[in-house]
């Protein structure tokens, strides 16, 4: 997958950046004399739009490692011959090119089969997964995102598997001010020029993705009236979005409980 986000362009989530930064000094020759071993992978899990997938496009960019996405569904669906010989090959595959990155997108939905107890197919492909998950020896690092966690079983949430697990939940105030600045400058206009602290309050409950879809909707007024953005763009387009956290409010109180 070619990776076209880098980390200054993700508005917030602190604490994932500054462990993917602890992380960095990994790929120096002393991190292997010190005994550290490879990092193994994390789990982003949370709300839809909140920036999972561009956080793994990013560590990609950050580490400098190539990013190889795992498409579940397509080796469940046998399209490329016998399930389980593909997960194999997959494996294989993805060691030979280590260093990697590997990305699973909406992981839940790979591993449906097997928490609904299915004994055949899946669960064989699944533990398999697992088992390398665990022994896996070249550094290929396991980037999953998940949006309904609680469709996982224990068993690929235990540590080991993945070295860390981060909720991805709404941006806060301050994060949509970043978030802001990150698509305006984006779309080549100054954010000096917007009051990003008053946009910030107005979008409460808003997720990146509805931000970011504020701002391009928002230019396309100032672009065929042949006049400067501003402002007033983004609040009419803000007055005529219903975010997901209004329209599915119990799902997400779910998911964050």
């Amino acid at each position: 997958v070619d990776s076209d986000f880098n980390m200054e362009e993700i508005g917030g989530l602190n604490k994932l950046k500054s462990w993917l930064e602890m992380r960095t000094k990994f790929f120096t020759k002393n991190a292997r004399e010190f005994g550290i071993t490879p990092p193994k992978g994390i789990l982003l899990t949370g709300i839809s739009g909140c920036g999972k997938s561009s956080c793994v496009k990013a560590i990609s960019q950050y580490w400098r490692l190539p990013l190889m996405r795992l498409d579940m569904t397509k080796v469940y669906g046998g399209t490329l011959g016998n399930p389980e010989e593909t997960m194999r090959r997959v494996l294989q595959t993805i060691e030979a090119v280590a260093p990697v990155i590997l990305w699973i997108e909406e992981i839940e939905k790979g591993v449906a089969g097997f928490a609904q107890g299915d004994a055949g197919v899946t669960a064989r492909i699944f533990s398999s997964f697992l088992t390398w998950m665990q022994e896996k020896e070249s550094l290929v690092f396991v980037a999953a995102t998940a949006n309904e966690i609680n469709q996982l079983p224990p068993e690929l949430l235990r540590k080991g598997r993945f070295d860390e697990i981060f909720f991805v939940d709404l941006p806060t105030e301050n994060e949509r001010q970043e978030i802001f600045k990150v698509h305006i400058t984006k779309r080549k206009h100054d954010p000096a020029t917007f009051k990003l602290d008053q946009l910030a309050k107005a979008t409460n409950g808003f997720s990146g993705a509805e931000i970011e879809q504020v701002v391009a909707s928002g230019m396309y007024s100032a672009f065929n009236e042949q006049r400067k953005f501003n402002d007033q763009d983004l609040y009419k387009e803000i007055s005529r979005t219903v975010p997901l956290a209004t329209t599915m409010s119990e799902q997400i109180k779910s998911i964050k409980r």
